[in-house]
């Protein structure tokens, strides 16, 4: 066989490969471009699911309204946080040890509303924006800037006044699992007043 009967050997071979490249390559691209029309159709639920958890928090780290009192009956705070776990099993991952750390959070942040002086009376947390979606397989991470109200029944000998604090909660975050087809609470890290501090920083493992 002469040099040009080699050479054209050798150039079949190249176009076969580089053809087989362009498909594996096409392929590639027709499934980023799936993954992320998906990702991005995913994010209206996801925010969704973000906007019902906050909202659960917000309920559950405040006391109902008569029970808002100098005087707080235990057996009612319990029957209460007994209601929160119940609610928030349902909006997350099945998973005992998530469960567990996000009621513990949960609970505290309600323990410490009320005393013999003072009680948190309202809670009002809403999203002034997403600054990310960090997807990572069927998990996300949902980065927020999330604007919070807070509303303080201050008792005296004689009466009540109310304070309110604002302040945005700008590194807020909630991670999500999609089970089934539905975005289930993974864990989050809330700020829970003005001074900087989070809902994870009062877990104990």
């Amino acid at each position: 066989m002469g040099k040009k009967g080699e050479n054209m050997k050798v150039l079949k071979k190249i176009n076969k490969g580089l053809i087989l490249t362009i498909i594996v390559l096409a392929a590639l691209l027709i499934y980023i471009s799936g993954v992320e029309k998906q990702r991005n159709a995913d994010k209206p639920d996801i925010r969704k699911a973000c906007e019902e958890f906050i909202s659960l928090t917000d309920k559950y780290v405040v006391l109902p309204e008569d029970m808002q009192k100098s005087e707080v009956s235990e057996e009612k705070v319990n029957e209460y946080v007994n209601q929160m776990k119940s609610d928030v099993e349902k909006v997350m991952i099945s998973n005992t040890e998530a469960l567990k750390i996000q009621e513990q959070v949960i609970e505290n942040n309600l323990r410490d509303s009320y005393n013999a002086l003072d009680v948190r009376s309202k809670v009002s947390r809403k999203i002034k924006k997403i600054n990310g979606y960090e997807f990572d397989g069927n998990q996300v991470t949902v980065k927020l800037n999330n604007q919070v109200e807070i509303v303080t029944k201050v008792f005296d000998e004689i009466d009540s006044t109310k304070e309110t604090e604002t302040f945005d909660a700008s590194n807020d975050e909630i991670i999500l699992q999609k089970v089934d087809g539905k975005w289930k609470i993974v864990y989050s890290n809330l700020q829970f007043d003005g001074s900087n501090r989070y809902y994870g920083d009062d877990i104990i493992f």
